[in-house]
C-alpha cells in the first residue's frame, strides 16, 4: 500500500508541481494551471473573476490556491457531485497517457493508493492525526479516483496515446 502522497510518491499529490491543462467552458478556452490543486480550487466557482483569482495563485504555492478556493462562491452541485467529476477530469489531465506522471502512476502496480494525512481530511484521504474525530477510516476519494484512472490507463483506450 502507498499510504502517503509525499517523499517518493509526491507526484500523486495535488500539490505536485505538474501543470494541468483543461478546457474551461467558463473561459471558453484552454487553461494551464500550475498544479492540480490550482485547477481543483478554480473549478469550485462559476464566477470568472474568482476562477482567475484562484488560478493566478503563485505557482510555487498550491496552498495559496487552496486557501483562495475556500473563499469563492461555490457552483451549484459542488458538494454533491460536481467536485468528483472535476477531480476525475483533473487527474486525467495530470496523468495523460505517455506522460511521465502516467508512467509513475502505472508503476504503482496494484498498490492501494491512500492519501494519508494529518490535516483532518477524511473525505479526500485518510487522516492519521490521532484525534478521536479522525479515528474512523477516511473515504479516500482522491486515492480511489487515482486507482480508477490507473486502471483506465491500462486499457486499450488508455494506452492508445502511448
Amino acid at each position: 500500500m502507498i499510504d502517503r502522497f509525499s517523499g517518493p510518491n509526491w507526484i500523486l499529490s495535488n500539490f505536485a508541481r505538474i501543470p494541468v491543462t483543461l478546457y474551461s467552458t467558463l473561459e471558453e478556452g484552454w487553461i494551464t494551471y500550475a498544479t492540480a490543486e490550482h485547477a481543483f480550487n478554480a473549478a469550485k466557482t462559476l464566477n470568472p473573476d474568482e476562477c482567475r483569482w484562484v488560478a493566478d495563485a503563485p505557482a510555487d504555492d498550491p496552498g495559496e490556491a487552496k486557501r483562495r478556493g475556500r473563499r469563492v462562491t461555490l457552483r451549484p452541485g459542488w458538494d454533491t457531485d460536481v467536485r468528483y467529476r472535476a477531480m476525475a477530469a483533473i487527474i486525467a489531465a495530470k496523468f495523460t497517457p505517455a506522460s511521465s506522471a502516467a508512467y509513475f502512476l502505472l508503476g504503482t502496480g496494484k498498490e492501494e493508493l491512500v492519501e494519508g494525512n494529518t490535516w483532518h481530511d477524511n473525505h479526500w484521504g485518510n487522516c492519521r492525526c490521532g484525534r478521536a474525530a479522525c479515528a474512523p477510516v477516511g473515504l479516500n476519494h482522491l486515492g480511489q479516483l487515482l486507482m480508477k484512472h490507473r486502471a483506465l490507463l491500462r486499457t486499450p483506450a488508455g494506452t492508445a496515446a502511448r
